[in-house]
């Protein structure tokens, strides 16, 4: 069971979908602002406590569909860590999916009641501005308004097309935090596979690698990576009272 707190509260919705010619889906984007699955707050002091003597911190999230994953980040970053943040920043959040990118690139982002709600709790909505050219879009039978990403925050991330496996072959991540979340189960087992082996020969006791609870549940991603050699580790919830699924993330030992 998982009971949340309000600052927690958040919900997704199918938003784009593609389908191979027989109509099984290959590929979906979905996400929102603060997702449930992860203490974002716990997080990013993790983050700040782990890397303190580092000059420089890359963060890469594959997957990263419109960027709302990389933005929760870099909000509770700033909000926790004050000028220590700006050693995580650009973060590099890259999407094989070209027409994501374009979107995440033209600073489109489209933002539901939970995301503005909070966006203003976290006092991050002045990061944003409604872009009133364009009509609000019904999607899974929610209203989403559509927003302009401002420069400010814009400029804290690099976005790219890219896939996680041909990157996995040739990217080194020693010193590197890795964020891959509900994207394992678009891939093969055996694709699976290559990329946490990847992923371990290219890493080193700086590494981080995090995975979404969806992939935790639905596919073999942990044990793979813990049968290469990585360590799990678990976040405690915020406050013990309020019970989440803890942040799970994996290192080398």
């Amino acid at each position: 069971m998982k009971v949340l707190s309000k600052s927690s509260v958040s919900f997704s919705s199918m938003r784009y979908r593609k389908f191979d010619r027989a109509g099984n889906v290959i590929n979906c984007n979905y996400t929102n602002f603060n997702r449930a699955d992860i203490d974002w707050k716990k997080f990013a002091e993790f983050l700040g406590n782990r890397y303190k003597d580092a000059q420089r911190v890359q963060i890469h999230s594959f997957g990263c569909s419109d960027g709302s994953d990389v933005y929760t980040l870099i909000i509770n970053l700033i909000n926790n860590l004050g000028e220590q943040a700006k050693k995580f920043f650009p973060i590099f959040a890259s999407d094989f999916a070209p027409e994501m990118i374009e979107m995440a690139k033209s600073r489109k982002i489209l933002l539901h009641s939970r995301d503005i709600e909070f966006l203003k709790e976290q006092s991050a909505y002045g990061f944003f501005e409604e872009d009133k050219t364009e009509a609000p879009q019904i999607m899974s039978g929610i209203e989403f308004y559509p927003h302009k990403v401002k420069e400010g925050l814009f400029s804290k991330v690099n976005f790219s097309i890219k896939d996680i496996i041909k990157s996995s072959r040739i990217e080194n991540f020693s010193n590197k935090v890795v964020m891959f979340r509900n994207g394992w189960t678009f891939n093969s087992l055996k694709k699976q596979n290559e990329i946490a082996n990847n992923l371990y020969t290219k890493s080193n006791d700086k590494t981080l690698v995090v995975i979404g609870q969806s992939d935790l549940f639905k596919s073999a991603a942990s044990d793979y990576l813990q049968g290469r050699g990585l360590n799990q580790i678990f976040l405690p919830a915020q406050r013990p009272i309020i019970l989440q699924n803890p942040l799970v993330s994996l290192t080398l030992r």
